[in-house]
């Protein structure tokens, strides 16, 4: 099973939360974790129905866990972020085998035992494990080994590192009652019942010829407690067992080392993301969709645009990240045209009504080419965001546009800033059917709204970044 980016995330989200008290903020977590603040609350939705976390919404909201860290397994977490636990498919649904084999598979029945030893080692290691101090917490100097007769109900303790533990065995006859002892002695008290009944002597007993099993739990020492691994190997056919009690060590790297792989997954599907803009930029300049320098001018006043909208207008929540990824993204919104057929696209003259139909759906294939962008927790954003420029940049904000005649904010922000950005170029651009405009002519038509209807948000921040002296440079450069 290989675990999702978002499982990381939502560990990593636990166990700042166990470590802080009061509410913490999606924005607090996003900072000190480096998770984008778009999927927090997608991964606190799952948390919070496993009762793992809870929220508060308002100025002083956010998110504390909905119970004491020693009460949450890693299991608990893994179990709500991840589709499914299982192995193998034969684990998800009993009795499932290719072959009907199922009683006597040798397969099945390894894939079992690795999956309730994964599944008892996660549901045995606690978010309060994860987040205390030290190198050392974790194991010590604990040892024992017990030699046990089934038939004749008799033990040898082979080894113990305490003494007082071989003195318990001189003193005790009873297996069981040895057990019960040490047990009660050393073991977390929520952890004794089921070390018990792991191994008592009527539950070796209940071995069916050989087998090995181990079970993590938690040995008192000094007011804390340390990991432990009881181990038993029975083989009833000879009537012998032998116990190990032994340190457990849970590598606090193995939770480091799997976040690592993690983001270079990400990274790497983030550059193949970013590649495959790229290419398809390439391939719009090469059939003379766009000119070469179209992608850096819209691209120049996606930016300008954004900016002013996020100095202006901060009800719209623009973040430096949004203004990044729409900029990147907008020259790739006309990527349904390379469906089009070029006589089409370079008609000279005014087109027909089928000609015109078929233009008009390249922002649905363009939509459709995005889904087959790759896809990860870190290109979230950029697929919804790429979708939304490439289906909605013609939509105008009265109803008029296409293809879905959305109208006023059901627009999203990045396609109504790419539509006005984009209409603003192809008025300074030369195309077959028409002449280049001036730079103030063009304004002027977008703020008469002959392009369409925009926002007054979208035209007041235009009216703006337009009259600036870099914006007039780009576009009496982009006139030449």
């Amino acid at each position: 099973m290989q675990l999702k980016s978002s499982t990381d995330y939502a560990i990593r989200i636990v166990c700042y939360l166990a470590t802080h008290n009061g509410m913490i903020s999606t924005s607090e977590l996003s900072k000190q974790l480096y998770i984008a603040t778009t999927y927090i609350p997608k991964i606190a939705k799952k948390l919070k129905d496993a009762n793992i976390i809870v929220a508060s919404e308002g100025v002083k909201g956010g998110y504390t866990l909905a119970k004491r860290a020693e009460d949450i397994s890693l299991k608990e977490i893994v179990s709500c972020m991840e589709e499914t636990m299982a192995i193998n498919r034969c684990l998800e649904r009993d009795g499932f085998c290719s072959r009907n084999a199922v009683n006597h598979c040798r397969v099945h029945k390894v894939l079992l035992d690795i999956q309730n030893t994964y599944n008892n080692k996660l549901e045995n290691i606690k978010v309060s494990d994860l987040i205390r101090p030290g190198k050392d917490e974790y194991f010590g100097r604990f040892y024992v080994v017990l030699k046990v007769n089934l038939k004749k109900n008799s033990y040898e303790c082979v080894y113990s590192h305490n003494q007082d533990v071989y003195d318990q065995s001189e003193i005790i006859d009873s297996y069981d009652v040895f057990i019960k002892n040490y047990v009660n002695r050393f073991v977390y008290e929520s952890d004794q019942e089921k070390i018990e009944s792991f191994l008592l002597l009527d539950e070796l007993k209940k071995v069916d010829s050989c087998i090995e099993e181990d079970l993590s739990y938690r040995r008192l020492n000094k007011g804390s407690y340390i990991w432990m691994e009881a181990k038993k190997y029975v083989d009833t056919d000879n009537h012998k067992a032998i116990i190990t009690l032994h340190n457990n060590k849970i590598y606090q790297n193995t939770i480091v080392n799997m976040e690592q792989e993690l983001r270079n997954k990400e990274k790497v599907m983030l550059k193949q993301y970013w590649d495959m803009v790229t290419l398809l930029v390439a391939v719009l300049n090469h059939n003379n969709v766009v000119d070469k320098e179209y992608h850096d001018d819209i691209s120049f006043y996606t930016k300008q645009m954004y900016l002013q909208l996020q100095k202006d207008y901060p009800k719209y929540g623009i973040t430096d990240e949004d203004i990044e990824i729409v900029t990147h993204l907008a020259p790739i919104h006309d990527i349904g045209k390379v469906r089009v057929p070029i006589e089409i696209l370079n008609k000279p003259g005014k087109l027909t009504k089928e000609e015109m139909d078929i233009v008009k759906q390249h922002p649905l294939v363009g939509a459709e080419m995005t889904k087959r962008f790759p896809k990860g927790l870190t290109t979230e954003k950029l697929n919804q965001y790429s979708y939304e420029i490439c289906r909605h940049h013609h939509e105008r904000y009265d109803g008029t546009g296409y293809p879905d005649g959305l109208k006023g904010e059901d627009i999203p922000l990045s396609a109504q800033v790419v539509g006005l950005v984009d209409a603003y170029d192809a008025l300074l651009s030369v195309r077959p059917y028409k002449k280049k405009l001036e730079h103030d002519q063009a304004v002027q038509m977008i703020l008469n709204g002959e392009c369409g209807k925009f926002s007054d948000e979208l035209l007041h921040c235009f009216k703006k970044v337009s009259s600036q002296n870099n914006w007039i440079k780009r576009s009496e450069r982009e006139a030449v």
